[in-house]
């Protein structure tokens, strides 16, 4: 049943002109049915720039934009300005999470280990050896991503990202156990590992059911577990995240974990990992989209 103290009328917002607007539409069917399954009254709007109209009687915005114009901050601005509550982070949060370089320099900066980095050009010289990942500064899903093992692949990589974004970076490419932290109500929730059948996780490995293995929680030891959520929470205080997210890290062999980025508006679809890993912390899809609702409100109201 729907919790009393709440907004009645919800309104999804999805879709998005990103590359990753068929996964919103998946992540925003998952959240109506869940939010009309506890009573509350569902709207839905397909957004693909910012003329889009809210229906009337909406009291609150339930975003499930993954990519530009969901996760950048854009969206978030704009009902600011019209002063209706939504969930999750705040503009000015937002739009740093979404920009790699933007939060890889405010995760220097906070002292939170990130891989070596650099926004490169056709003629910038990377100051650090190869292997390298290139990847546009702001996109999402591991769109636009390529890997450098030789310098003289270099060239035709930065070409490729930069389809997807002017800016785009060179990191280095750390080898460990490929983990996500969810934080729900400025808690680490039980940690994912990943473990793609072959290659890369990529768009298709995120996406496809079983090409991917999952372990949640992860088999790490319990100060790995301590020492990761702890890295995974300070990071998304140092960018000003709120309400819920993910935060993708890499567990090096020598025990640091590399924080890669943030998202703000994780993927709630059959095979999301946010909400994986809050089923394996005792809280079922449902109740997790009413808690974000709820924290989300409050968080509004007190503001």
């Amino acid at each position: 049943m729907m919790n009393p103290a709440l907004p009645k009328h919800i309104t999804v917002l999805k879709g998005g002109p990103s590359e990753e607007r068929e996964i919103s539409l998946k992540t925003a069917k998952a959240v109506e049915d869940a939010l009309s399954s506890l009573g509350y009254e569902v709207s839905s709007v397909d957004v693909t720039d910012e003329k889009f109209e809210i229906p009337k009687g909406t009291e609150f915005c339930f975003l499930c934009i993954h990519g530009s114009f969901g996760e950048d901050g854009q969206i978030q601005r704009l009902l600011m300005r019209w002063g209706i509550p939504f969930t999750g982070s705040d503009a000015a949060s937002s739009e740093k999470a979404f920009d790699k370089a933007w939060s890889k320099i405010l995760f220097v900066q906070g002292g939170i280990p990130t891989p070596p980095f650099c926004v490169v050009g056709e003629k910038e010289k990377i100051p650090f050896d190869p292997p390298y990942v290139i990847k546009p500064s702001r996109q999402g899903s591991s769109i636009g991503i390529e890997f450098v093992y030789d310098i003289n692949e270099l060239g035709l990589a930065i070409k490729k990202s930069s389809q997807y974004d002017h800016i785009v970076i060179a990191e280095a490419l750390v080898k460990g156990k490929e983990l996500t932290v969810g934080i729900l109500d400025d808690k680490a929730l039980p940690i994912v590992e990943i473990r793609p059948k072959e290659g890369f996780y990529d768009y298709h490995h995120k996406y496809t059911k079983g090409a991917s293995a999952y372990f949640c929680p992860a088999p790490l030891s319990a100060d790995q577990t301590a020492a990761v959520q702890k890295t995974a929470l300070d990071a998304f205080h140092v960018l000003g995240c709120s309400v819920y997210g993910r935060v993708d890290i890499i567990l090096a062999e020598n025990g640091i974990p590399w924080v890669l980025e943030i998202n703000t508006i994780p993927g709630m679809t059959e095979t999301s990992l946010f909400p994986m890993a809050a089923k394996a912390s005792g809280i079922p899809f449902a109740q997790l989209c009413e808690k974000i609702v709820e924290i989300s409100y409050f968080k509004w109201k007190t503001h």
